[in-house]
């Protein structure tokens, strides 16, 4: 599935591209629409934004040799840009911009500094106006380190927990479409509650909530006017875990209202919580972009469990896999079946270590995601895989 649009869809959508002499590649009038503003009907109704970006970069090499490879593709760039759009709401323009701009140069090295102007033409004023827009210039230099321990794989674990390694005989390895239960096994789904790393009970959620304001609440049932992006965790400690989340995202992907549109490296974790002598878990987080429902949304992750033997007997035992939703265009929806964000996701370095890995400038509620992951308890207790070898639980 290709994941960033051609030209002509840029062009399409409204953007127009040109090169300037060899130092400059300039991509004008991307429009997408969003939910940013400060004022509650921002955050329920879309609104139209657009974007410009100049990239400084040295093109020569690639007007020498003809080849894509050695300058910066401005599909990836407009692909960057319209998914901060549709992504989680804020409310500044100020703040998309600084968000595109950051990703840019994190994302592209070759980059030496580019100038984003965010667009907001339709502007809830009561003054006439053609556009409102903010325009910021940030280079190299302004990035701050990234922290080590989210740039680079963490080390292997010293093996302390292969000890506590349990059998699969519980449950086989999953099955694509067989979702029966075992004789005197009652199937259930984590999704529809707090997911098997939530402690917080939903009255005590619902309590602590109680003095936030509730104008900026989506409807779940209401599906969504053009694809938005949702952050979706995946664990699995029984069968082989590997091929149950590679199995999970493949499902994902064949949706046809999905698009999957980046996958985090796995993670092996401790069992949080749960009996002891669980088998280590791994983890995963996906970015998908998709016009379903939150509810329509949880049907699915809740089918994908269902189609790979999700079975549940013990609280925060073991199983075979857990789809959670975590962000969802960043809304807030508080319905008995579904809470997002995710009320734990915040709490748990299984989840948002490997979210840093694949989106180092992600935001959970406000807060950089890598900068809650290193408050997190379980902090030490996650290992990044990038070798898929290295995912596979073997027999000791």
């Amino acid at each position: 599935m290709r994941l960033y649009p051609s030209l002509t869809e840029v062009l399409a959508r409204g953007g127009s591209l040109e090169t300037m002499g060899s130092d400059v590649i300039r991509l004008t009038g991307l429009t997408a629409s969003g939910y940013h503003g400060v004022l509650g009907i921002e955050k329920q109704t879309a609104q139209r934004f657009v974007v410009d970006v100049d990239l400084t970069t040295d093109v020569r090499q690639a007007a020498s040799t003809d080849d894509i490879t050695n300058t910066v593709s401005y599909a990836e760039i407009a692909a960057l840009a319209e998914q901060i759009i549709t992504g989680e709401s804020v409310q500044l323009i100020e703040t998309l911009a600084e968000r595109i701009a950051t990703r840019i140069l994190r994302e592209h090295p070759q980059v030496q500094d580019t100038t984003v102007t965010v667009h907001k033409p339709e502007a809830p004023l009561p003054q006439a106006f053609t556009d409102v827009a903010v325009t910021i210039r940030r280079t190299r230099e302004d990035l701050t380190e990234e922290p080590q321990r989210l740039a680079a794989p963490n080390p292997a674990l010293s093996h302390v927990y292969e000890a506590e390694l349990i059998d699969d005989d519980v449950v086989s390895a999953p099955t694509a479409g067989s979702a029966s239960s075992p004789p005197g096994v009652t199937r259930t789904t984590p999704t529809a509650q707090l997911g098997p790393y939530g402690r917080m009970s939903l009255a005590d959620f619902h309590a602590a909530e109680a003095e936030t304001s509730r104008d900026h609440l989506r409807d779940p049932d209401l599906p969504a006017a053009f694809p938005v992006t949702s952050v979706l965790a995946l664990g699995s400690n029984l069968g082989d875990s590997r091929a149950t989340l590679a199995s999970a995202v493949q499902a994902l992907r064949e949706h046809p209202e999905v698009e999957v549109v980046k996958t985090s490296p796995l993670a092996r974790t401790k069992p949080y919580g749960g009996p002891p002598n669980q088998r280590d878990f791994l983890n995963q987080v996906v970015e998908i972009s998709t016009k379903l429902s939150p509810h329509a949304l949880l049907d699915l992750a809740q089918r994908i469990e269902a189609d790979h033997n999700r079975v549940r007997n013990e609280h925060w035992g073991p199983r075979t896999l857990d789809v959670d939703i975590v962000t969802y265009a960043g809304a807030v929806i508080d319905s008995p079946r579904l809470q997002v964000p995710h009320p734990s996701a915040a709490e748990r370095a299984f989840v948002l270590l490997p979210w840093s890995w694949m989106d180092p400038v992600a935001l959970l509620e406000g807060r950089p995601v890598r900068e809650l992951a290193r408050e997190a308890s379980d902090y030490d207790d996650v290992c990044r895989l990038d070798d898929p070898e290295q995912a596979s639980f073997g027999e000791d």
